[in-house]
């Protein structure tokens, strides 16, 4: 009889646990900046070209989709069929960017300006690349008028070990 209580007891208590866990709260709402909010409006396919300073040109294809309870966008680009992610949040109530690079490192950006076309960032030192040691993307820009949703352009420049630049700009269409 003892038994039986305590297997019904301990029965219930499992029954208990596993129904607070059913009834988790929901997640929290996230505040996003202004130009995560622009940022937002890319979200979606886009293909295009990208042209190289060297004259090279390429095939584009940009991914944007939201993800972690809507405060990160992920943008998953593949260059020339080499495949990279971009992550774009608001850090302290303003947009940053760690590029996830195919060169194999990290490049990291802070919003430097915001205009009603374009988010352009500039390079974040403290992810530790160094200029005259690492070939890495310096600069970053995002091109998008809403007054013509459907194409985007972005630009980028590479420095490269000897401190020489490489330019690449893009225009890409959505993707319907």
């Amino acid at each position: 009889m003892k038994t039986t209580k305590t297997l019904i007891l301990a029965i219930l208590a499992t029954i208990a646990i596993n129904s607070s866990v059913l009834v988790a709260e929901p997640p929290p709402e996230i505040k996003t900046s202004p130009a995560f909010n622009k940022l937002k409006q890319l979200i979606g396919d886009w293909k295009g070209k990208m042209t190289r300073s060297t004259g090279e040109v390429i095939e584009l294809e940009l991914n944007y989709k939201l993800t972690s309870n809507n405060s990160v966008i992920m943008e998953t680009a593949i260059e020339d069929g080499v495949e990279m992610i971009t992550t774009y949040r608001d850090r302290f109530g303003k947009l940053t960017a760690t590029h996830y690079c195919a060169l194999g490192n990290q490049p990291m950006f802070n919003l430097s300006t915001m205009t009603d076309t374009t988010l352009d960032f500039e390079f974040d030192p403290q992810c530790g690349l160094k200029e005259g040691e690492h070939k890495y993307v310096k600069d970053w820009k995002v091109i998008h008028d809403p007054k013509t949703a459907d194409v985007l352009t972005t630009e980028y420049v590479v420095i490269n070990e000897d401190k020489s630049l490489e330019d690449s700009a893009a225009t890409l269409k959505r993707v319907k």
